[in-house]
């Protein structure tokens, strides 16, 4: 009974979660419908204003371009006029100007007529039969105000308009010119002509009637604060500019702009744009957009969002019960992955190489360490097979997947992509199911290059040791019978005279002095070598002192043609026999400047590793080189690869670094050049 308690517990429990999840996923759905929704309609609107504007824009171009053509127009026109009455006055003037000329002139020209007329008014020759001036007169008789106005002040052009009367029922335009050659002017009237009203037909009024009988368009007017001067409908209805804001702001701002607004009961959605020319009063083009197609599109887009929504509720309502009955498969899913994780994390911190392969030999495990030392990427090594990854087979596991025997602590030279020689130490294990079937196999390298060093540094100080003992003991027999021999040359030199070739007694005697006190240098130098000395440092900062020892071969290394480079500006303090570390300093830069017989560069760098704790300088030569088997023995005694040189100036330099507590290293590439790398530690 208890336990069917506690089950129908848990049922119950189950079912308000379930209940929860489904009330929760009803109101997100709900939201993000209504959201969709909403945005949808605000981005058609936005581009049904794009669209607007750019057809606005448009018109208002076209409205410009008319505008512009009109002008141009109407000026190619009084040009013509200009000539002609220029021509017609020449010809007047010659005496062979007749009135039946005139008509010819005129009717050629598509002109009404050609008069001539003197300053007070009267006719001097015409191109109609009728030799008068009616037809530029008022309804009583006399000439139009206008036209006396030009002939008394002699104006040297005039074009007026003339209206509409019995005799010229269309109007029409007088072009008046005075004579350059006395006191009369040329008149020549134009009336309203077939052109005249196809540049009508084609003006700014019939582009905005055509463009309003485009589907979409509820209507299209050009709107002054006047008044409509332009329209493609009855928009009687229409908003005047003096008592709407929205209109009066984007004339004023002179910019385009757009609202949903009503007219003659319908909505629409107006767009409007300055406008200003000569020709037109300034105002706004408006167009009004029908809002049908867009009423249409979002009634569609509600529809299929709905049921998007309803299809996508269903679909969380089976999800939300698939996630409560396999919650608990997926919480050991997670706990598989943070188990993968944590392994991926171990492997990934681990400061040896480790790779893995299954039992068919592929790549499944290679970590960063790895990674860096192959010089290989993860991604495109992992799934390889081994042997053609590794044709060398460094890691030594094609022979534990062919059985045929098990690497324990194999140690193996490796050259890296960096071109470094490395040793390393090579482990490999089995990867064994539960029934002791073998699935693969991992193997780990350990980098002991630094290890190995140490261990022939230390060998190396033993034998130093050793030998320092024994050169004290050989330096003592070999001083004393040096000593003897010095003194007995030196009272040889003083206290005897032969009495034949002098000369070449005392040039004997020098001779066997000057190679006592080389002997007695080469016994100095081997104890300098051999036997520890007392180091007595100091706090030295590192700018002055580096300064100091550039200073030294800087005058040599110019007469050899070879430019010093210094770059020591970060300071560092250190603690230094100031005169040990100046030889050993010295033996490095003298021995670059001796491998750059035909001139070169010199480079000393310093720099701090503050992780480290460590100073680092770094020496390099651009001379010929070093071979890679000579290499190996620069630092041992006794070796050298020039003539003259004795063997212990690197040997002294190693043992000056390492009394520091410091280290020093080399690499060279042939025909390249030398570096040398001292790292000391900081005060």
């Amino acid at each position: 009974m208890l336990k069917f308690s506690i089950k129908s517990s848990l049922a119950n429990l189950r079912f308000r979660y379930l209940l929860l999840i489904v009330l929760l996923l009803a109101v997100l759905t709900f939201l993000v419908s209504s959201y969709v929704i909403r945005r949808n309609q605000a981005s058609l609107l936005e581009v049904m204003s794009a669209q607007g504007e750019s057809l606005i824009e448009a018109l208002v171009l076209a409205a410009e371009n008319i505008v512009a053509s009109q002008s141009m127009v109407e000026e190619t026109s009084l040009d013509k006029l200009r000539s002609l009455s220029a021509g017609l006055d020449f010809w007047n003037q010659s005496g062979v100007l007749t009135g039946s000329q005139l008509v010819q002139i005129a009717r050629a020209s598509g002109l009404s007529r050609i008069d001539f007329v003197a300053g007070n008014g009267s006719l001097v020759l015409t191109s109609e039969p009728s030799r008068d001036l009616k037809i530029f007169s008022d309804s009583a008789g006399a000439l139009l105000q206008e036209l006396k106005d030009a002939l008394a002040n002699g104006s040297d052009e005039s074009y007026l308009t003339i209206p509409e009367s019995k005799l010229l029922p269309q109007g029409g335009s007088l072009y008046l010119q005075k004579s350059r050659f006395g006191n009369r002017f040329i008149l020549i009237l134009v009336t309203a002509d077939p052109a005249r009203k196809s540049a009508a037909e084609v003006g700014i009024g019939y582009l905005v009637q055509e463009m309003g009988r485009q589907p979409g368009i509820e209507f299209i007017a050009m709107q002054a604060p006047e008044g409509i001067v332009f329209a493609s409908k009855n928009i009687e209805g229409l908003y005047k500019i003096e008592t709407d804001p929205f209109l009066q702001s984007a004339l004023t701002e002179r910019k385009t702009a757009s609202r949903l607004a009503k007219f003659q009961g319908r909505e629409f959605l107006e767009v409007v744009r300055p406008f200003e020319s000569e020709q037109y009063p300034k105002g706004v083009f408006r167009i009004g957009l029908s809002l049908d197609y867009y009423h249409q599109t979002v009634a569609t887009f509600t529809r299929q969002t709905v049921a998007v929504s309803v299809a996508i509720f269903l679909l969380g309502l089976l999800l939300a019960g698939f996630v409560i009955v396999n919650q608990h498969n997926q919480a050991l899913k997670e706990a598989l992955l943070r188990t993968e994780g944590l392994n991926l994390s171990i492997l990934e911190s681990m400061s040896s190489a480790v790779l893995a392969v299954d039992a068919a030999g592929k790549i499944i495990i290679l970590n960063q360490v790895a990674e860096k030392l192959f010089g290989v990427g993860k991604a495109e090594i992992i799934g390889k097979d081994y042997s053609q990854a590794f044709p060398d087979d460094h890691w030594q596991l094609s022979k534990f997947l062919d059985k045929k025997g098990r690497v324990t602590d194999l140690e193996i030279n490796f050259r890296n992509p960096e071109g470094s020689e490395k040793t390393l130490l090579v482990s490999n294990s089995g990867i064994y199911a539960s029934g002791g079937r073998l699935q693969g196999a991992v193997s780990v390298l350990h980098d002991i290059t630094d290890f190995k060093s140490l261990e022939e540094e230390t060998k190396k100080q033993e034998r130093l040791s050793v030998l320092g003992n024994l050169a004290a003991g050989v330096a003592h027999e070999i001083r004393n019978p040096l000593n003897a021999i010095s003194i007995a040359a030196q009272r040889l030199k003083q206290e005897f005279q032969p009495v034949s070739n002098p000369e070449e007694y005392q040039s004997f005697l020098k001779s066997v002095l000057s190679e006592i006190k080389r002997l007695d240098q080469i016994v100095n130098q081997f104890l300098t070598l051999a036997r520890a000395q007392k180091i007595n440092r100091r706090p030295t900062e590192s700018v002055p002192y580096l300064n100091e020892i550039i200073s030294l071969v800087r005058m040599e290394a110019e007469q050899k043609r070879i430019s010093v480079v210094q770059k020591n500006d970060r300071p560092a303090t250190l603690p230094l026999d100031r005169d040990e570390m100046k030889k050993a300093l010295l033996n490095i830069l003298l021995n670059g400047i001796q491998a750059m017989p035909s001139g070169g560069t010199l480079t000393l760098e310093a720099d701090t590793l503050p992780q480290e704790k460590k100073f680092r300088i770094r020496i390099s030569d651009t001379g010929s080189g070093i071979s890679p088997e000579n290499l190996k023995k620069i630092f041992q005694p006794y070796f050298s690869t020039k003539e003259t040189g004795s063997g212990l100036g690197l040997a002294i330099t190693q043992r000056i670094v390492a009394d520091h507590g410091g280290r020093i290293d080399v690499k060279s590439v042939i025909g390249k050049g030398t570096e040398f790398s001292i790292t000391l530690p900081l005060a």
